[in-house]
């Protein structure tokens, strides 16, 4: 078999690049303006002046196609994901991509702001550039000379501009993962995305002032900021009041499913006497292992016993189960409306495995037990709970 000139691996693998099943697909936008800014900088760094009308056609055609991924990437996810009907035809014509996407007008404010970032770069590129042939070829598909009416590029200028449209680029592709995933938890409308309604609920006051002057001026506030008419206001505000973090922001209380306030509090009274205050004032204590007696892990074992045995004298599965989820919810910060679903996994786990004693003590053993479980409380609406674990 001949040697491959490019694809042959030396024995140190120090300098291997995953591509293929191994690479990503975020590798090629991210490779592409990476490469366009690199050699930008590299030709000023170096003042490789002798280059510069060879290296300047490689830097905007990397950058061109490095804008065309993204706007590609962007409106498949949409597409994928149910924000947007139907996806552009393959071609490289950025600027019916980037108006399919501006006329789309997406249901999200930060989409919306970094497709309106990007569009002085799409003016410039499609300029010069439209079908994305003329950087590649010195002739063109006319057989005119490409570029002909820029005689001059100034690879300075052009660093510079790299360095803002890769900001750019870097939040427009953040920003559509982040909006898919928000997708899954189902708090948003047909207007606004998660990230919208949990601004819309910072703006407004809170439910017991929704029949004031107070909530009629953040009602046009928002109104005005995110394009909404009255129908998308209301379904905005339906979705906020049904999820138990925004409701909760604005001070309303969510029902416990079967973990009262009084059972939460029981758990902590007892947890207390696994993992005493700590004086926030004292230097942390260092224990060596050797000093440890049997009979203190004894006692230790004996207190623990002790506990568990408390609280599943007054605590159901289900409301292990809750406790759980309520603790994972403040230390994972995971989206509070996908809180019943996790309870209904983790009861689905205690079926399977009909361990509870182990389920409760993995719980009990958690040093951050009551500070995780006051912020899941929070997150989940338990407004109530969460002031009453406050301080314990």
């Amino acid at each position: 078999m001949s040697h491959d000139p490019f694809f042959t691996l030396p024995p140190d693998g120090t300098w291997n690049a995953c591509i293929g099943q191994q690479g990503d697909e975020l590798h090629y936008l991210d490779g592409y303006i990476e490469a366009a800014w690199e050699l930008a900088d590299a030709v000023i760094q170096k003042n490789m002046l002798g280059r510069r009308d060879t290296l300047v056609l490689p830097i905007l055609y990397n950058a061109r196609h490095a804008v065309e991924l993204l706007l590609k990437y962007v409106t498949n996810q949409l597409v994928k994901y149910g924000a947007l009907a139907q996806g552009h035809p393959a071609n490289h014509d950025i600027r019916g991509h980037y108006d399919q996407l501006v006329g789309a007008n997406i249901g999200d404010e930060k989409l919306r702001e970094g497709l309106a970032a990007l569009e002085p770069f799409i003016a410039s590129l499609t300029r010069i550039d439209g079908d994305g042939q003329e950087l590649r070829y010195h002739l063109n598909r006319d057989g005119d000379v490409s570029l002909k009416d820029e005689p001059l590029a100034n690879i300075a200028v052009i660093r510079i501009s790299l360095r803002r449209l890769a900001s750019v680029i870097d939040g427009l592709k953040h920003r559509t993962i982040d909006f898919v995933e928000e997708r899954g938890g189902k708090a948003y409308t047909d207007r606004c995305s998660r990230s919208d309604l949990v601004a819309i609920t910072a703006m407004l006051p809170p439910l017991a002032e929704w029949k004031t002057d107070a909530f009629t001026a953040a009602k046009e506030a928002i109104k005005k900021r995110f394009n909404l008419g009255s129908k998308h206001f209301t379904d905005a505000l339906n979705v906020i009041k049904a999820n138990r973090e925004m409701k909760g922001r604005l001070g309303g209380e969510s029902e416990p499913l079967s973990l009262t306030d009084a059972k939460a509090v029981r758990v902590i009274e007892e947890w207390r006497k696994l993992h005493p205050p700590r004086d926030p004032d004292a230097e942390p204590a260092v224990i060596n292992g050797a000093d440890i007696s049997v009979e203190d892990l004894m006692e230790g074992m004996a207190v623990q016993r002790a506990v568990l045995k408390t609280i599943l004298q007054e605590l159901t599965g289900d409301e292990i189960a809750e406790l759980e989820t309520l603790y994972y919810l403040g230390r994972d910060g995971y989206w509070a409306e996908q809180f019943d679903d996790r309870i209904a996994h983790v009861k689905r786990k205690q079926a399977a495995e009909q361990d509870l004693p182990e389920q409760l003590r993995h719980l009990v053993d958690k040093t951050n037990l009551l500070q995780c479980l006051q912020i899941g409380a929070r997150k989940a609406g338990r407004l109530a709970l969460s002031g009453q674990l406050e301080g314990l």
